[in-house]
């Protein structure tokens, strides 16, 4: 995204420490590089925080920050009192603190992650990322494989339809009329939620893409023990893991996927958001 960012905006950077001296510090080429993430924001237009922008909700995800400890301690508030007024906070999956901090503040905060543009593109590196962790983890090929896909939404329908492209059989479980008829027209077995909590369907293997408990341990009961879950849904919302590990069966949880398996596409997916919202919000100036 930096390096996207660096061919229309003069771009500082900072918290990238364990990837200079390696293959890819080629993509911070053109960035200004900052010894302080202080030196970064106080004097920007702009400030775009990574995605999820906090993994606590109180702290900046900077994962790659190394050096004296406490470097990578870096409360998400004190990035926002640094900014000056007028400026614009742009992040993943921004807590609901800083958001309120900046309305109150004069700072413009957008959560990109929110973006109906970025949720559709995200789905194709999250599906192939899917595609390609249950090749290597499954003993048998997609095609012919029985496949449950839960949820039919933006990732849930890419998903799917790249699986029945392959080969295999896809049921699509989903709780709302007008997914099961998509489903229906993609060339997927639809099944309604509720459907399927009563009865599953045996399966190979199950993708799931819904944010909430739906594998809980009376589902889990029913399932096949053979059955390997791969859990797409953010914190590993849609799976009770304790249950599953009790009942032997295989959950493997896939956060995060575009950036671990496509971060060149992940990022310019969320620079052309950032961009765009860039460019409307300071035009003119």
């Amino acid at each position: 995204m930096a390096e996207c960012l660096s061919e229309t905006f003069e771009c500082a950077v900072w918290g990238f420490d364990e990837i200079y001296g390696t293959a890819d510090e080629k993509y911070l080429r053109k960035a200004v590089r900052c010894a302080d993430w202080e030196s970064a924001v106080k004097c920007s237009d702009a400030v775009v925080l990574p995605l999820p922008s906090s993994t606590d909700g109180k702290k900046l995800n900077c994962p790659l920050v190394s050096g004296c400890e406490g470097r990578a301690d870096v409360p998400l508030m004190e990035v926002c009192e640094k900014m000056p007024i007028g400026s614009m906070l742009l992040g993943g999956m921004l807590p609901s603190i800083v958001r309120s901090y900046a309305a109150e503040h004069g700072i413009i905060a957008y959560d990109y992650y929110n973006s109906e543009e970025l949720q559709i593109k995200n789905s194709v590196p999250t599906a192939e990322g899917a595609i390609a962790e249950c090749i290597l983890r499954m003993p048998m090929t997609v095609a012919g494989m029985r496949v449950v896909v839960a949820g039919y939404g933006r990732c849930g329908r890419t998903l799917a339809t790249r699986l029945k492209l392959l080969g295999a059989e896809v049921f699509a479980v989903a709780r709302s009329v007008k997914d099961l008829a998509w489903a229906r027209v993609d060339g997927c077995i639809p099944i309604p939620l509720c459907e399927y909590r009563e009865y599953p369907v045996n399966a190979d293997a199950v993708f799931n893409t819904i944010p909430i408990r739906i594998f809980d341990g009376e589902l889990l009961s029913l399932l096949s023990k053979d059955t390997v879950i791969f859990e797409l849904a953010t914190g590993n919302a849609g799976v009770d893991m304790d249950r599953a590990e009790q009942l032997s069966i295989k959950v493997i949880p896939l956060p995060s996927l575009p950036g671990k398996t496509s971060p060149k596409s992940a990022g310019e997916i969320i620079c052309s958001v950032v961009r765009d919202k860039l460019y409307s919000h300071f035009e003119g100036r």
